[in-house]
């Protein structure tokens, strides 16, 4: 009578572990919770939280409109073009169309260089590394001094 119940239960607990995704226990994976549960063998060290990455980390927008430009027209130079998601975006959205007269590198209201900047953030996305570069000296010429 017992060995058709076990023959019974053991299909349906095999379904079971598959349906919800469990492993099967082999003998070495049991041999090895055995000796990291009871023997204690090794101690477990807590584990530190990293810091953040030393290295290039975004440092704000830059004071003054050159110097905006000039900081992405170092990053554009790098081959391959870096990915706009992160410092670039970061100077396009909060500083060069920031329009607020307190802003760190505002351009102002001019509609023209302001389509220019956002052409020049749509071609960064696209990754068009040619035309961010040559979008770039055209803001840089037409970009207020000072």
């Amino acid at each position: 009578m017992r060995a058709k119940l076990v023959l019974l239960v053991l299909p349906l607990f095999l379904v079971a572990a598959f349906w919800f995704g469990l492993p099967p226990a082999s003998a070495s994976a049991q041999e090895t919770m055995k000796q990291t549960e009871g023997g204690g063998q090794q101690a477990q060290k807590p584990r530190q939280r990293r810091g953040r990455a030393r290295g290039r980390m975004m440092r704000g927008v830059p004071k003054g409109v050159q110097a905006c430009i000039d900081h992405l027209t170092e990053m554009a130079s790098a081959d391959p073009l870096i990915a706009y998601e992160g410092h670039p975006q970061e100077i396009v959205n909060n500083g060069l169309l920031w329009n607020d007269p307190k802003s760190r590198c505002s351009i102002g209201d001019d509609g023209k260089l302001r389509l220019k900047v956002s052409e020049l953030a749509s071609a960064w996305q696209a990754k068009d590394a040619a035309k961010v570069r040559s979008l770039l000296q055209e803001i840089k010429s037409a970009a207020p001094q000072g």
